[in-house]
């Protein structure tokens, strides 16, 4: 019997390896990042031309592209890049759990670790860790470098939610509920 408790520790030590540090959900590979982050993905291209050559298949190529490659529901993407040696990564873990509490309905929260999937910050033009990025509909809208505080990453993640005109959408319904903020 004590065999099988080992065996139950192992896998909740696998379990356990999904989750990220910052409490954001995992990227896990270059193409995910690529189809969930700037809903692309290497056969974009390669439809865009079968499209154009082959008007019988070209309609059902793009309506199997948007339902592959294309989020239901489009919201800002909060990613950020890090690794678990690095000490600045893991100051700024609680102020993006913090993010996460106070955003998470608006935005989406992603964690990249660049030991893992250096091609990535490769792409995102990431060339230090920490570094967070705010994503929307494949564009980045804003980039911080280093270990940042709340208050800093908090206004950043609302002038883009402003930008975005997020926040008059939700004033409409619930004006009250968004002053609860912090502010007066």
């Amino acid at each position: 019997m004590t065999p099988t408790a080992k065996t139950t520790a192992k896998t909740t030590t696998y379990l356990q390896m999904g989750t990220t540090k910052s409490g954001g959900r995992p990227i896990y590979s270059y193409e995910q990042f690529q189809t969930e982050i700037l809903f692309r993905s290497d056969t974009d291209n390669q439809q865009g031309d079968d499209d154009t050559n082959n008007n019988n298949n070209g309609e059902e190529a793009t309506q199997q592209q948007m339902t592959t490659t294309t989020p239901t529901s489009f919201k800002p993407i909060l990613v950020i890049y890090s690794a678990p040696w690095c000490g600045p990564c893991r100051l700024s873990n609680p102020v993006v759990k913090e993010i996460i509490k106070q955003f998470v309905p608006k935005i989406d929260v992603v964690e990249v670790c660049t030991d893992d999937l250096p091609e990535v910050a490769e792409t995102a033009g990431v060339d230090s860790i920490p570094t967070i990025q705010m994503y929307y509909r494949g564009k980045l809208l804003d980039t911080i470098v280093g270990c940042v505080a709340k208050n800093v990453l908090s206004s950043a993640v609302n002038k883009i939610l402003e930008d975005l005109g997020f926040d008059e959408e939700e004033d409409d319904g619930g004006g009250a509920a968004n002053g609860d903020g912090g502010r007066e």
